[in-house]
């Protein structure tokens, strides 16, 4: 079937344009803030299974993945066991503790004007969004609901479960996007709030902007070279700009 040609000058219907941008998001302090919940479920979970007072201290979690943190974890305690014999019971364990501190806290709050960014990116027939998270794929989406947000509008997405270190996870977002639209995007940017966010990005051959939501201010996070550096993720000019609106 041939499509008509568009007029000079006339607006092609959203119906004909094909996603060509993908904009990867992180979970933790880029999407919503949950005040170190994970890191208290990591704890409880940890004593449930290991039966020891299981601490997350001095474990450098910020833009790792989720297995990553778990294994460093059972090696700084020197257990002395092989932590992928335990991983599933953890997991489960620190799924049940997650959900059970978001139910003690009242779920969990987005960040500050993430809910216009969304709403205006869902709008775009050009823009496919998606998840690039440290996350298990089962507990990030949680996080993502009980913070009232839709997890369905992500749809290319990268969790833990990909792969075994972050800068694997820009080429499983990719493939994903191209068994969906049969061919690659033609720009790919992640969002995130630690310098791991945009090392990976670099890793993947992907643009990145950096937001200061977390624990990493403007200027840490300038240091990361990254393409662009925000406060928050407040939709204006120069952001519209970067995401080509």
């Amino acid at each position: 079937m041939k499509f008509p040609r568009p007029v000079p000058g006339s607006r092609v219907p959203d119906h004909l344009v094909s996603p060509r941008i993908l904009v990867l998001f992180d979970i933790d302090a880029t999407l919503l803030a949950t005040q170190d919940a994970g890191v208290v479920a990591y704890e409880v979970a940890g004593a449930k299974v290991f039966g020891v007072q299981f601490s997350f201290v001095d474990v450098p979690l910020h833009g790792r993945l989720d297995s990553e943190n778990y294994a460093d974890a059972v090696r700084r305690h020197g257990l002395g066991i092989d932590h992928e014999e335990h991983a599933d019971t953890f997991r489960a364990a620190y799924a049940t503790a997650l959900e059970q501190v978001a139910k003690d806290r009242g779920g969990f709050e987005a960040c500050p004007e993430i809910e216009p960014l969304l709403e205006h990116l869902a709008e775009r027939p050009d823009v496919e969004v998606g998840l690039l998270t440290g996350n298990w794929e089962d507990t990030g989406r949680f996080k993502i609901r009980a913070a009232n947000l839709d997890d369905a509008v992500f749809r290319c997405n990268a969790f833990a479960d990909h792969g075994e270190h972050r800068d694997e996870l820009v080429p499983v977002a990719r493939s994903t996007f191209e068994a969906m639209h049969g061919r690659e995007p033609d720009r790919i940017v992640v969002i995130g709030d630690t310098p791991r966010d945009v090392q990976c990005a670099k890793a993947g051959d992907a643009e990145s902007i950096a937001v200061a939501t977390g624990v990493f201010d403007a200027e840490a996070l300038r240091a990361t070279e990254a393409d662009l550096v925000v406060e928050t993720l407040a939709l204006t000019t120069e952001l519209r700009r970067f995401l080509g609106a």
